[in-house]
């Protein structure tokens, strides 16, 4: 059985593939905007949940994930799980001592998406130039630094993505821009060789898209086709219930999660 924690747009998704799941349940629900019903300090006591899934602002992931694996539960989180390397190691060690499962979601690599381009990268070799241009919307509590954390941070889900088709990183340079969003420009070296730029620009009411326009030795990585990515909630929550239950294997490691936040890292020094 487990709790989600947070009634926003991913907790409803996560309640939605609980409903779904014949292998998991759905024990309780914490809405942080209706007190009234169960709180994460009655999640945390109860015996009979057995993890939760935390879908709460990102610079709270790291206080909720240890207190919950403190208290004997099995974590899932939405990315981030912390905001730098080492509360994520701290976090990982404990889930390791005690037995348990931290497992960090990033449902972009389960994309039909993502798959397309990493069986197309495969054959096209190493990237020699080209940028990867996000955008999205700069509102609510992701416009909050605070709550969101920084702009690198905020770029995981696409460093994630430029890991997992050309390998580990170093960032060779970075440039912030505000305005009523902000602009960050990051530029990638593969320790495989070649690389890229990855671009993120936020702004209030912008569309959400991510453009590939990468030259790769043996020629261009484009656009994946259109998708409704749908499912991806489901896949993650049986991914996690498989550790939980079989022992199985993340399909991120621990170590590719530290890696990230270390680029991560390394871009917020270079602004700085």
């Amino acid at each position: 059985s487990l709790a989600v924690i947070g009634a926003g747009r991913a907790g409803q998704a996560r309640v939605r593939a609980l409903s779904e799941s014949r292998t998991a349940r759905l024990a309780a629900l914490v809405s942080f905007r209706a007190p009234a019903g169960a709180t994460f300090a009655d999640v945390l006591a109860d015996r009979s949940i057995s993890g939760v899934i935390l879908c709460t602002p990102n610079l709270l992931h790291p206080d909720q994930a240890r207190a919950a694996l403190r208290a004997g539960k099995h974590v899932l989180v939405e990315f981030p799980l912390a905001p730098g390397p080492a509360q994520a190691r701290e976090l990982f060690a404990i889930a390791s001592e005690r037995g348990l499962v931290l497992h960090e979601e990033h449902i972009e690599l389960l994309s039909p998406a993502q798959a397309w381009l990493r069986e197309r990268a495969a054959r096209l070799g190493r990237p020699r130039r080209g940028v990867v241009h996000f955008s999205g919307a700069h509102s609510g509590w992701l416009a909050d630094p605070a709550l969101a954390g920084t702009p690198a941070l905020c770029a995981l889900a696409r460093l994630h993505r430029l890991v997992d088709l050309f390998g580990e990183a170093q960032v060779r340079g970075a440039r912030l821009e505000r305005g009523p969003g902000y602009r960050l420009s990051v530029e990638l070296e593969f320790s495989r060789g070649g690389g890229v730029e990855l671009v993120e620009e936020r702004a209030p009411g912008a569309r959400r898209s991510t453009r590939w326009q990468v030259e790769c030795e043996n020629g261009p990585l484009g656009d994946p086709p259109v998708e409704r990515p749908e499912g991806l909630f489901a896949r993650d929550l049986a991914c996690f219930v498989a550790r939980v239950t079989e022992r199985a294997q993340p399909y991120v490691a621990d170590s590719v999660c530290l890696h990230v936040l270390e680029l991560v890292e390394a871009i917020e020094r270079r602004l700085c």
